[in-house]
């Protein structure tokens, strides 16, 4: 058996449906199918609980946005009358519970939740209803079965008998991701990411041989396409450095939601949904990986601070410290030369500072290459020539390299930087 998750673009609209039936159908065996809310419909359910009570207006106003693209994808996948009874009946549940709130003058964290849950109720009802006019599949209402504890992130999935029964019976089950019940049995989601989450869990509770996650790219990527022109797709990547490139703030899938699946040694793969006879890219604990990553933030801003006294540097880290801990801050690298430190952030921090504290600031370009071996390293080291460097670290041990470039880099010395090295003989 194996689970397969499909994101938000893979569901939104009736095309990509299609698309994710033909790959459901491709697969052999038992299958548990994971899917998103459409793309867009979760943020415009968190966007109705924002509205609510104060802006009633604007909360209809969503709700009608919603019905429209539902009833879109509905009527061009061509459902059957009593398909679409079933989701003209979620869309009055949604409705209903925007009018209660407006008659209390109140909006709870269940009735909160239980509007956000729509999204994935939605989409895996149209989705199950449109693929079994040519196929046979199941439907399951995961918040039957996933418990979730959000302050402990401690998670349960019950009655796994019902499912497995389902399965004797059905070899596609369709369910939901990111929604669940908490432990006072109220309707529940485990946050940004939750879909990923939901899979891994699934897969790894019931034992799965594979997870696969659908997206809208062919895999990881050796760089961010925008930028490198000559990215290529990684037949694999080591979930270590999955983490580093999510720091780093490549869009890629968090390898925190795998965790599930990892510490059950479940192999995942990462595929794309409008390319379905990709390969994609497998996620593993193995190191030696043929294709290195590039990570590239473009625009960054190191703060540097200078001083003559070692007292006044530590009170400067301390500051700067207490600033990112109380300010929630995203600190990208901080680097110790002598009496100096710099550190370097996405955007500015300035009016997060004191004026007790002299500093510097200016634009940077934040590069890390990971899933490198001695000789990549080398060969990066003999090649830097033709890039204006401010700072460089190598880590030897974990085989990846942190570059600190002038901003005035051009995209085409990145573009370089990365042929050379794909292309390096080992």
């Amino acid at each position: 058996m194996i689970v397969m998750k499909f994101g938000g673009t893979s569901v939104g609209t009736a095309d990509a449906m299609h698309l994710v039936a033909v790959a459901i159908s491709k697969q052999k065996g038992d299958k548990i199918v994971v899917l998103s809310a459409s793309a867009g419909i979760t943020d415009k359910l968190i966007n109705i609980t924002n509205s609510l009570p104060e802006d009633i207006h604007t909360a209809r106003s969503i709700y009608s946005e919603i019905e429209a693209l539902v009833n879109k994808i509905s009527d061009e996948l061509q459902i059957s009358l009593d398909s679409k009874s079933k989701v003209q009946e979620l869309l009055h549940g949604l409705s209903e519970l925007i009018y209660s709130v407006e008659l209390l003058e109140y909006i709870s964290e269940n009735v909160a939740n239980r509007i956000v849950a729509y999204g994935e109720l939605l989409s895996t009802t149209i989705f199950s209803e449109y693929y079994n006019q040519n196929n046979m599949c199941s439907y399951l209402d995961i918040t039957d079965h996933l418990t979730y504890n959000k302050k402990s992130d401690q998670y349960k999935l019950d009655n796994k008998e019902v499912i497995k029964q389902l399965q004797e019976s059905y070899n596609t089950i369709i369910t939901q991701g990111f929604i669940c019940k908490n432990e006072d049995g109220n309707i529940s989601n485990l946050g940004r990411g939750g879909s990923d989450y939901s899979a891994a869990i699934i897969a790894a509770e019931m034992q799965a041989e594979e997870l696969q996650i659908w997206t809208d790219v062919n895999g990881v990527m050796s760089a961010d396409p925008r930028i490198i022109k000559n990215a290529l797709t990684k037949n694999r990547i080591n979930v270590g450095s999955l983490e580093r490139m999510a720091f780093f703030g490549a869009k890629v899938i968090h390898p925190d939601t795998l965790k599930p699946t990892l510490i059950a040694n479940i192999p995942v793969k990462i595929l794309n949904t409008f390319n379905s006879d990709n390969h994609g890219t497998l996620v593993t604990i193995e190191k030696d990986n043929p294709i290195p990553t590039f990570t590239i933030k473009r625009k960054c801003l190191i703060y540097t601070f200078r001083t003559n006294s070692k007292k006044n540097l530590y009170l400067i880290n301390k500051y700067i410290t207490n600033t990112i801990v109380k300010k929630s801050l995203i600190l990208l690298s901080s680097i110790h030369i002598e009496n100096t430190v710099h550190y370097v952030f996405e955007r500015s921090i300035d009016k997060f500072l004191s004026l007790d504290f002299n500093y510097e600031t200016k634009e940077i370009d934040l590069i890390y290459i990971c899933e490198l071996n001695n000789s990549k390293i080398n060969a990066i080291l003999t090649n830097l020539n033709s890039l204006n460097i401010e700072h460089l670290e190598v880590d030897w041990t974990s085989g990846a390299i942190l570059i600190l470039a002038n901003a005035d880099n051009k995209t085409q010395d990145y573009d370089r930087l990365h042929d050379m090295l794909i292309n390096v003989v080992d």
